[in-house]
């Protein structure tokens, strides 16, 4: 369903076997992986996108006609998810529908008295800087990139960017392993302290443990026989040692507050969980005191993003697709993307950007916040009847934070304790369809990227900068070969 959402009417199709020739014109390109799509595959394609545009299309008229219609699509009950009305498709239907809902002022959007959009945030209320998920996640494809104009500058003063620190969209592709490799390494650094704390309370003494989940490590704790811990050596990690995967800086641990903290800052809607209070989050701000817990931000709007729907967004960014590696055809390119391979793990590259994380455990259970119903089950490592990936998530990351040094760090302090410098290491399956890179856009190719690393990174930006111009070239074919899946695009 992912594949063609959200696209109209252009068709681009040359895709079918034979019909990509190399630059001599004389062989076919062969099919990336796999065996190519035939005539029939194609038809079906196409014929399911261009139903979908004509949906949408008909919904477009419905909603100018039935104020109200449009809202149905972003609408579910927790509870009704509870008693099993939805299946793992009409959960997908809703966290699709809300990524490229066009929130307005009958959703909520907005808590201030001037209309229209403000590029620079004032504060933690955000700078209702688009209308759409959609709207910033679209280079490279659904569910992409976000383009250097539209960058969020955070925290600002409403009026000036210099007052602001910058942040680039990233790409949503194959959050459901990232979620689930992040709870798994909480999981096993948490077994570590509990370890740790029963080992002291038997001996008498101070007991200090490494700190390591799936051969990366997070510093060291030292639990003390009285049940207090010095967590002053932990690295990389907060000091719950919860492992939040999502965010720059590494400061959301799953799914559902990634959706509720993005809704909240970049259309100034608030969910039915965080006006609860039940966030997980506690110094998330609210928007205002309204007259009840139904509309803290006092905006008219009551339940603006219900616990249902983030329950179902959430299933929908951990049932879209995983990026790929697709090697260049051409033996020439090959052999260099080969090299290239070998160089990122001789330059240090690998050393953060791991190339690959064991995932013990392919079923991922999505927990609603307020109701104490049952989960929602997903297998993460099948689409329909067919396999997603191994247990070996090809992720290029160690989903720990870093100190990148001073010239990449932000402008001005964020929210939380974590120092302007450091960041998250980012994920790099996907890379080549997510110009520009870095948190705040500024590179506008992957090896300005790698030579703008600092701090902890600086050994491998040096061993790049004194490659052989020839191996940096391999190595940067190899990074374009981190991409996603070719499609067929039927564009509006």
């Amino acid at each position: 369903m992912s594949a063609f959402r959200r696209f109209g009417f252009a068709l681009l199709l040359p895709l079918a076997a034979g019909l990509l020739v190399a630059a001599g014109g004389e062989e076919p390109i062969p099919w990336p992986h796999g065996d190519p799509p035939s005539s029939v595959d194609l038809d079906e394609s196409v014929g399911a996108a261009l139903s979908l545009a004509t949906r949408e299309r008909f919904e477009e008229f419905l909603e100018a006609s039935e104020k109200g219609e449009d809202r149905e699509h972003i609408f579910a009950l927790q509870t009704t998810i509870d008693l099993g009305a939805y299946d793992l498709e009409r959960l997908f239907a809703f966290g699709d529908a809300l990524f490229a809902h066009e929130f307005r002022g009958e959703d909520g959007f907005g808590d201030r008295p001037l209309p229209g959009l403000f590029r620079v945030h004032s504060g933690v209320r955000g700078g209702l800087d688009t209308y759409s998920c959609a709207g910033c996640h679209s280079v490279g494809g659904p569910d992409g990139a976000g383009a250097p104009t539209q960058n969020a500058f955070l925290l600002g003063d409403g009026d000036r960017a210099s007052s602001a620190n910058q942040r680039n969209a990233p790409h949503v592709l194959g959050l459901g392993f990232v979620q689930a490799l992040g709870a798994e390494m909480t999981f096993e650094l948490g077994q570590t302290r509990i370890t740790a704390l029963a080992k002291a309370a038997e001996t008498g003494t101070d007991v200090t443990v490494p700190l390591e989940s799936k051969g990366v490590s997070f510093g060291s704790l030292t639990a003390r026989p009285d049940g207090s811990l010095d967590t002053s050596a932990v690295a990389g990690v907060d000091r719950d040692l919860v492992v939040k995967p999502f965010g720059w800086k590494g400061e959301i641990a799953r799914l559902r507050r990634f959706t509720e903290d993005a809704a909240r800052i970049h259309f100034g809607v608030q969910s039915h969980v965080l006006a609860l209070g039940w966030q997980v989050e506690p110094d998330v701000p609210k928007l205002g005191p309204g007259p009840n817990w139904w509309d803290p931000d006092n905006d008219g709007v009551q339940r603006e993003i219900e616990e249902g729907i983030l329950t179902a967004t959430a299933a929908y960014m951990a049932m879209l697709e995983t990026p790929v590696i697709l090697p260049p055809h051409d033996p020439a390119l090959r052999t260099r993307w080969s090299n290239g391979m070998a160089v990122f793990e001789e330059a240090g590259c690998a050393s953060c950007h791991r190339p690959e994380l064991p995932l013990v455990d392919i079923r991922w259970y999505e927990w609603p916040d307020t109701t104490g119903g049952p989960p929602i089950e997903l297998n993460l490592m099948r689409d329909g009847d067919q396999p997603r990936g191994s247990g070996l998530v090809k992720l290029y990351s160690d989903l720990k934070r870093h100190d990148m040094g001073e010239e990449l760090a932000d402008p001005h302090d964020g929210e939380g304790d974590i120092p302007r410098s450091v960041f998250l290491t980012r994920p790099l399956w996907g890379l080549a369809e997510t110009a520009p890179y870095l948190h705040d856009g500024r590179a506008a190719t992957i090896p300005e990227a790698i030579l703008a690393h600092g701090g902890e990174a600086a050994a491998a930006r040096d061993a790049f900068r004194a490659l052989d111009p020839e191996d940096q070239k391999d190595l940067h074919v190899f990074l374009l070969s981190l991409t996603r899946e070719p499609k067929v695009h039927v564009l509006q």
